[in-house]
């Protein structure tokens, strides 16, 4: 049998009415069962603040229920017994356990409650407070933030302007001084752009049939292994047609 334990958790020396008052059972090895606490009605003495709390550790399954109470003096307890839901689905209540507290009271000791004069009211808080520091406060943050980063921005010095003028389709010269040199593939590229820019305006059925077997050459040849002759061929097929165009 589980024997019932208690551990108060105080915010002071002991509590007073109206503190939090954590009271836990331990429960030991539960079998790898789910802890399920139930609702802990205290009726006028005081009330659950909260759902109550299930941790593991080396004592085992532990259940902490946070309570508040509105009476001083010795209160004995009745903790609910939490249910224990198995693996298999099946489901077991535990017995009630017995619990005490002792609370003190936020009233003066040793005299009548009758003769107990309240605290004279407080002043009335004010709704808005104007005040320049917060804007003080932001402004040099900002300032602080700034201030280096625009120091960094003058020693980078000027910087270099953007090209004006992005060569997409590469002047024919060009591309013959690239075939002469032997870099085949790189004016194989230029003619493919300027071979599709001609397939896209003319208007000779001749000439279009003819850049399109060049560029289906192209797309084969232009990036496989092969022979300088080949590549070179090529090339000038697409200069010869570029020539005829102009």
């Amino acid at each position: 049998m589980i024997a019932p334990l208690l551990l108060l958790l105080l915010q002071g020396p002991q509590p007073t009415v109206g503190d939090t008052v954590w009271v836990e059972r331990v429960l030991g090895d539960v079998g790898g069962a789910v802890v399920r606490p139930q609702p802990w009605s205290l009726g006028e003495l005081g009330e659950q603040l909260g759902p109550a709390l299930v941790t593991q550790g080396a004592r085992g399954a532990v259940v902490r229920y946070p309570l508040v109470f509105w009476y001083p003096g010795d209160h004995t307890l009745t903790m609910p017994g939490p249910v224990l839901v198995r693996r298999d689905g099946s489901s077991d209540t535990l017995k009630a356990s017995t619990h005490k507290v002792s609370l003190l009271s936020v009233l003066p000791a040793g005299q009548p409650r009758s003769k107990l004069a309240p605290k004279p009211a407080r002043g009335t808080l004010p709704i808005a407070a104007p005040s320049l520091i917060p804007l003080a406060i932001t402004t040099g943050a900002v300032l602080l933030v700034l201030l280096p980063v625009a120091l960094l921005w003058r020693r980078r010095g000027k910087v270099a302007p953007l090209p004006t003028r992005v060569e997409v389709f590469p002047d024919p010269a060009r591309l013959r001084e690239w075939a002469a040199a032997g870099e085949y593939r790189a004016a194989l590229t230029g003619w493919s752009w300027r071979l599709a820019r001609l397939l896209a305006r003319s208007q000779d059925l001749t000439r279009i049939a003819e850049a399109q077997r060049v560029l289906e050459a192209l797309s084969d040849q232009v990036y496989l292994p092969g022979e300088s002759t080949r590549l070179a061929e090529l090339c000038e097929r697409a200069a010869r047609l570029e020539g005829e165009a102009a």
